[in-house]
């Protein structure tokens, strides 16, 4: 995994496997980015998933990047770049 493209990766697997191309296409080039809140309840004129997707995410961590996600590390995937963060955190630590 090359880490340099880690965001653009972690983005286009989102927008992909969640079906989200038309939902990134219509939003402003300036409220998408790497920043920008993936779930609703932090900003419903972002990507705006849900509780669902959530599930999905944990999911795609796992068979893209062999992370597991504990209950207690929901809280830091709330953006593309935490996202990016947290799996190179991951890849550092032993058991993840």
């Amino acid at each position: 995994m090359e880490d340099t493209n880690l965001e653009q990766q972690v983005f286009d697997m989102i927008v992909k496997k969640m079906d989200l191309q038309e939902i990134a296409d219509e939003l402003p080039e300036e409220k998408l980015s790497y920043d920008t809140p993936l779930f609703e309840s932090m900003d419903p004129d972002g990507l705006a998933l849900d509780s669902i997707a959530a599930l999905e995410l944990v999911v795609l961590l796992k068979e893209h990047f062999d992370i597991t996600v504990r209950d207690e590390d929901m809280s830091k995937l709330t953006t593309v770049s935490n996202i990016a963060n947290f799996i190179r955190d991951a890849k550092q630590e032993p058991g993840l």
